[in-house]
């Protein structure tokens, strides 16, 4: 039995999706990791500058899981059609 799957633009969306998605997590992870300070709290210049770069990191997150979960759907929906 052999398995062939034939990568159509809607994987190839997919997994653009997922990287997509996947980088954006780690790109604020890495911005996170690198703002703690000995005690473990992260550092920030002042209270406005805390107030809007965890807001924009909020967001990212939120895009960046929106976008693992449709790419996973959209590569799981394509394979499932295949067969």
């Amino acid at each position: 039995m052999t398995l062939l799957i034939s990568i159509t633009s809607v994987i190839s969306y997919g997994i653009i999706l997922l990287l997509i998605g996947v980088g954006i997590r780690i790109f604020v992870g890495r911005r996170r990791f690198n703002r703690r300070g000995y005690g473990g709290a992260q550092l920030y210049t002042g209270y406005w500058s805390a107030i809007m770069v965890s807001t924009i990191e909020g967001l990212l997150m939120i895009i960046s899981a929106l976008s693992i979960v449709g790419g996973a759907l959209l590569v799981l929906v394509e394979l499932f059609n295949q067969h």
